[in-house]
């Protein structure tokens, strides 16, 4: 939440900052004075403190406490209307009108987000807890239960009597409080089925959300349909093609607000006072948050629904154990579209907002990873009227026994399933699949398959540049240039979704490399149909293998052995033999040829027809229903297998000998 930001200067607690305003009344000072002062006062403001404060971040620190005012030449004084305020009022003030500086620049104004409604609630529902709390708790509007719990005071943002200017500042500050999180609440979402988009809308944002993920148009269209039908939805494919990425980037894209709305605001500024005139701010709400959670093989009602689990509460320096309601997966989803922090049921089932790291959503849904890990049927089997759209409410436990908590009916659950390892992992029952739609997310094809090469490459050098592994790389919008090797350009069509890229190549080993990176890699999606995320890794593992010395070929070599070998073991032998003689005799096509005949000509029946049918499927075009060997020949598999000159790595290479492990090896 980053806290780090927060006022740190003088320590952690509040009242340093408030004693050194009231010290600073009346006087001009730079940063520099202030700290002298600040260092001349016995018996020391911050007795912890082991140096002077830096000047500049102390006076940081004061501005976003509201407690000084920026004049000109780099000069500050206290506030005017602080003078006479006793010393539990500017507490109040301070804590309560402080800004916390955003990445972007902006400031934000905790109070809007606090919890102030008299409630428990754990220590992370509020923000920068760590330091808030605390400062809260100094000021006299929150205090802490022996469970751990915190809530608000009565009076927390009630008017005080206004006998002092700081108290006339604060309450004029207050109502403006008031009203902001009043239009909060009145613009709370209701009840409502998901709605559908607009046709020129949806093609907008299914353009967006194509950019940063190369899914086909219709596969998006597949989902969004069963999405606004009602139907929670499973996303099954090979491993490293964004289900993920898409289970969670969907949902917040396709339902964002179309048009920002205009809320008068507390301004947020920290050169002006708190009573400054409020300003009409634009305010945007993304689709929904989802709460993402991966399954795992020890799953059950507890996980999901929820259960008495022991829990360690400290008090006043005590620690003790006891037991109580923790809510699963599931349920807490649930429940925060009803404003819950997820610990504690709500006293009414009201629909709210989803605020996460600052942002507002309309709502907030489930995505579980990897759903097959888990014993479906016994952790989810109790929910098969609930999920089925009979609109019956979900039954969690509860202190007093078990509650009825109504399903939103714009709530939906998004999971993924690795279509590889669907055999040697939990199965779902029929009834439990009735509950969710099925759809098969598979690598690229046609245009998108065009930008896939350039994406693995872009994101490669992108990574390896955040972790300092690649130097001299410059990134500029839509442009990327690693010095003296590639330069990546986006060239945007506002008429096409599809990103295109422009590749110029300064480094003919690079290129060449890359190249022949792709033919192998497309001539194994032959057998096993592997993701985007799959040629990403190589490419980091091969750029990275240049960066620290090796030849562009041995790089290729290694890259492709300890990132991608692994995962063609689950090949048949006969899959990986022709793999193996494509290494060797890539730039002869008759050879390759006799060498696919002979592998397939020694297979039983129903093997040789399985492969035909692997081959069949690569060429579209073609229909190989007969056992007719004649008709694998060299132009057929030209379009299947890049056979036009020899590979950078052949079958001497470590990657081969990794395949030829395999074939005389099965199993790990």
């Amino acid at each position: 939440m980053n806290d780090h930001l927060l006022p740190h200067s003088l320590g952690s607690a509040l009242k340093p900052y408030v004693k050194l305003a009231a010290l600073l009344e009346g006087v001009v000072a730079t940063p520099e004075q202030m700290v002298d002062r600040l260092m001349r006062v016995s018996p020391p403001l911050a007795p912890h403190l082991a140096a002077p404060p830096d000047p500049q971040a102390l006076v940081r620190d004061l501005l976003h406490l509201r407690l000084i005012e920026p004049l000109e030449n780099g000069m500050y004084r206290c506030w005017g209307h602080l003078a006479g305020a006793i010393e539990v009022q500017a507490l109040r003030y301070a804590a309560l009108t402080l800004l916390v500086p955003l990445p972007d620049g902006t400031y934000d104004l905790p109070v809007l987000r606090a919890p102030f409604d008299g409630l428990p609630h754990p220590p992370d529902a509020w923000p920068h807890h760590e330091t808030l709390l605390p400062w809260y708790a100094e000021a006299g509007l929150v205090r802490q239960r022996h469970d751990g719990l915190w809530e608000s005071l009565p009076d927390a943002l009630q008017p005080q009597p206004a006998s002092t200017a700081c108290i006339r500042v604060l309450n004029a500050f207050l109502e403006q409080v008031c009203q902001a999180r009043a239009w909060q609440t009145a613009a709370q979402p209701v009840d409502d089925a998901l709605p559908p988009l607009d046709p020129a809308l949806l093609n907008e944002r299914i353009g967006e959300i194509q950019r940063e993920l190369l899914i086909e148009r219709d596969v998006i269209l597949r989902i969004y349909r069963a999405l606004i039908a009602g139907q929670h939805v499973v996303l099954s494919g090979p491993p490293g093609t964004g289900k993920t990425h898409l289970a969670t980037l969907l949902p917040r894209v396709l339902w964002r607000d179309a048009e920002p709305t205009k809320v008068m605001l507390p301004v947020t500024d920290p050169r002006l006072p708190p009573d400054a005139p409020p300003q009409p701010t634009p305010v945007y709400r993304q689709g929904y948050f989802v709460d993402l959670t991966t399954a795992t093989e020890d799953w059950g009602v507890r996980h999901v629904i929820g259960g008495i689990a022991p829990q360690i509460v400290r008090d006043q320096g005590r620690t003790s154990l006891v037991y109580q309601v923790r809510y699963g997966c599931l349920t807490r989803a649930v429940l925060a579209n009803y404003g819950s922090d997820g610990a504690t049921l709500p006293k009414e089932f009201r629909r709210c907002e989803v605020r996460h790291n600052g942002v507002r959503y309309r709502g907030q849904w489930l995505v579980i990873d990897e759903l097959t890990r888990a014993p479906i049927d016994a952790a989810f089997g109790g929910l098969l009227t609930t999920l089925g759209g009979q609109r019956a409410p979900l039954a969690v436990p509860a202190d007093d026994g078990e509650a009825q908590v109504p399903l939103p009916r714009d709530f939906r659950i998004i999971a993924t399933l690795n279509s590889f390892d669907r055999h040697f992992l939990h199965q779902i029952s029929e009834a439990m699949k009735r509950r969710f739609v099925f759809i098969d997310i598979l690598p690229p094809t046609g245009a998108l398959a065009a930008a896939e090469s350039t994406v693995a490459l872009r994101n490669a050098l992108r990574r390896l540049h955040e972790l300092q592994v690649v130097e001299r790389v410059a990134t500029d919008g839509g442009h990327l240039a690693w010095e003296g090797f590639v330069t990546i350009t986006a060239e945007d069509d506002a008429g096409d979704a599809v990103p295109r890229y422009r590749v110029t190549w300064d480094h003919a080993d690079g290129e060449r490399a890359f190249d022949h990176f792709w033919r192998i890699f497309r001539a194994i999606r032959v057998y096993r149909r592997l993701g985007v995320a799959q040629a990403e890794a190589v490419c980091t593992a091969l750029i990275s293998g240049v960066v620290v010395g090796m030849a562009w070929d041995a790089a290729l070599d290694a890259a492709l052995a300890d990132t991608l070998a692994d995962q063609l073991q689950v090949l048949t032998r006969d899959e990986q033999a022709v793999l193996l003689a494509y290494l060797d005799h890539a730039g002869d096509a008759e050879r390759f040829t006799e060498q696919v005949r002979a592998i397939l000509s020694e297979l039983p029946v129903a093997r040789q027809r399985s492969h035909l049918a692997l081959l069949s499927d690569a060429d579209p075009a073609q229909h190989l229903t007969s056992l007719d060997l004649q008709l694998i020949d060299a132009a057929l598999l030209q379009r299947m297998f890049a056979l036009d000159s020899s590979l950078l790595i052949d079958g001497r290479s470590l990657f081969a000998q990794r395949l030829r492990t395999f074939v005389a090896e099965r199993g790990l």
